[in-house]
């Protein structure tokens, strides 16, 4: 189990705690991410969605067998759902938008705490 998945597990708030974190799931929804796999895959693309069971479904995803900054070779998924229990790490970057090439981006990992709710949102 991932630090991630543990922290979302684990998360037991207020009110106020819980609509933050709401919130800032919801301020990640279109912005680009970096996701790592289990089997050392990394996937780069736009998150359109999430769910209780910690899946992610990204969107305009491209696959690399490695680091996505060493300039390597990559396939292009398009849509992609990747299982929650596959999820090694999360990177996302706050700051470009979802149409940029995100395959150059800069990111920043987080630490914040994700939501287990019985709601999809997507």
């Amino acid at each position: 189990m991932t630090d991630i998945q543990h922290e979302i597990q684990t998360f037991e708030g207020t009110d106020v705690q819980i609509e933050q974190a709401r919130k800032k799931l919801y301020d990640w929804l279109n912005k680009p991410m970096r996701v790592s796999i289990a089997d050392g895959r990394v996937l780069v693309g736009v998150l359109l969605c999430t769910d209780r069971d910690q899946n992610l479904i990204l969107g305009n995803c491209n696959e690399y067998i490695g680091s996505p900054s060493e300039q390597e070779e990559f396939r292009v998924l398009g849509l992609a759902l990747i299982p929650g229990q596959h999820i090694k790490s999360i990177y996302i970057d706050e700051n470009t938008s979802s149409t940029s090439n995100h395959s150059n981006i800069s990111i920043t990992k987080i630490n914040d705490h994700m939501l287990d709710d019985d709601k999809s949102d997507c």
